[in-house]
């Protein structure tokens, strides 16, 4: 029987590692990219059912938080910017409102980031600032998310409504102005106010939502 020679090892080792890296990217590839799929329909439809039944809300990010989480920023970005195009080109929603809601993947990312929890190993490093990148987020987490993505979003999306639509967008937002006005009479205060209150719950709704999913995956991949 022939033996092979040390190269032939070395060799046949490294194509191993090399089909076996390939099929590990192609499996994350294809997961990252059903969670982008699941995430943009459940975001349009959350817009849709938000319009229909004409709540003080957006719901057109319920996933996005999950989806940043599980796959990265890119990942995160690509779903905002995917959700506001089908929206656009089945509702005519304005396209520069998917600044706001990329915004919600940037905040997303650099919280959860910062939420990453060290390895009992790290804890002992003198510097303690290695992040655990597979350990899971909690539920503050994406609470925190939630937060910080609704003061971007109340402050991006405020001044393009007041630039681009002078304070009025669509009938269930403009309920709330027009709701905030009666009490308050000036239109730039109840515009604002509005856009922080509708923003701080509807981002609330999306990290529960968003941790919910998460957990049932992580939950899945163990």
């Amino acid at each position: 029987m022939k033996t092979k020679s040390h190269s032939e090892l070395v060799s046949e080792s490294i194509n191993f590692t090399v089909k076996r890296c390939r099929n590990k990217f192609g499996m994350t590839l294809l997961f990252f990219a059903l969670c982008i799929i699941i995430a943009v329909i459940a975001n349009f439809f959350g817009s849709v059912l938000a319009r229909n039944i004409t709540l003080p809300l957006y719901l057109d990010s319920v996933l996005t938080l999950a989806v940043t989480a599980l796959c990265r920023l890119w990942a995160g970005i690509a779903c905002a910017v995917l959700s506001n195009g089908v929206l656009w080109f089945f509702y005519n929603t304005s396209l520069p409102f998917t600044l706001c809601h990329i915004l919600t993947a940037v905040c997303a990312y650099f919280t959860f980031r910062k939420y990453k929890i060290p390895k009992q190993s790290d804890r002992n490093n003198a510097s303690g600032q290695v992040r655990n990148d597979k350990a899971q987020l909690p539920i503050g987490a994406f609470l925190w998310a939630g937060l910080w993505s609704a003061i971007t979003n109340a402050i991006s999306g405020n001044v393009l409504v007041s630039l681009l639509f002078a304070s009025a967008t669509s009938p269930n937002m403009d309920s709330s102005v027009q709701g905030i006005f009666i009490v308050v009479p000036n239109l730039t205060f109840a515009t604002y106010y509005a856009g922080v209150l509708t923003n701080l719950t509807d981002k609330i709704i999306s990290a529960v939502v968003s941790f919910g999913v998460y957990k049932a995956v992580k939950q899945i991949k163990v």
